[in-house]
């Protein structure tokens, strides 16, 4: 339920100053709201970007379905993950995940020992982890860049629907009531201006 105003000079200075406070804040929001919508879209295009490459690298590694057979239990040591390269970046004031890379282990091997196509192998089945990690990290990061821009989004919605509405609404009632008890102050004033007159006369003709 809707706080009574009170029709009177002290509150209109109030609803006045709150309006002016919430169309300062609003230019600002919408800012904040066109620089999320923009980085939302870069962020969506590294996705798409991302999952492209990794399935036109699986469909490579499935040519090699045979290979992986035979080096399979070589291949484990060198695909294991001993460290997740990131950061976090401030967009619009939030902590936005940033991934730099992988750090795979990388034990020594030699290579007569191993098939010619070892390398080709390990270093597209890196690719295709790297490419796994950087959408997750960017999944990640569209979650929160996406939040804050739906409740950016709704407090804008708040100002423009509702808050600014109202305060226009209780200026325009605050002060049409002042301006009825003013008039009204005019017409009481004359009315005893003309009753004091009428006295004056009827004294002076007696």
């Amino acid at each position: 339920m809707a706080e009574r105003i009170k029709l009177n000079k002290i509150s209109l200075r109030s609803e006045k100053q709150k309006l002016a406070l919430y169309q300062r804040f609003l230019p600002a929001l919408e800012a904040r709201k066109q620089q999320l919508m923009m980085q939302l879209a870069a962020v969506r295009a590294q996705i798409a970007e991302q999952k492209a490459r990794l399935q036109e690298i699986l469909d490579e590694i499935r040519v090699w379905g045979a290979l992986y057979g035979v080096m399979g239990p070589l291949l484990k040591y060198f695909i294991e993950i001993r460290e997740i390269r990131s950061s976090v970046v401030n967009v619009a004031g939030l902590k936005v995940p940033k991934f730099h890379g992988i750090t795979f282990s990388d034990p020594s091997y030699s290579y007569f020992a191993t098939p010619p196509s070892f390398e080709q192998v390990l270093r597209r089945s890196r690719e295709a982890i790297e490419c796994r990690e950087a959408i997750r990290m960017l999944g990640e990061g569209e979650k929160v860049l996406f939040e804050g821009f739906r409740k950016t989004s709704q407090r804008i919605n708040l100002y423009e629907q509702r808050l600014i509405p109202e305060c226009r609404e209780a200026i325009r009632k605050i002060v049409v009531y002042l301006q009825d008890q003013q008039a009204a102050g005019v017409g009481v004033a004359k009315v005893a201006k003309r009753l004091a007159e009428a006295a004056m006369l009827e004294e002076a003709g007696a």
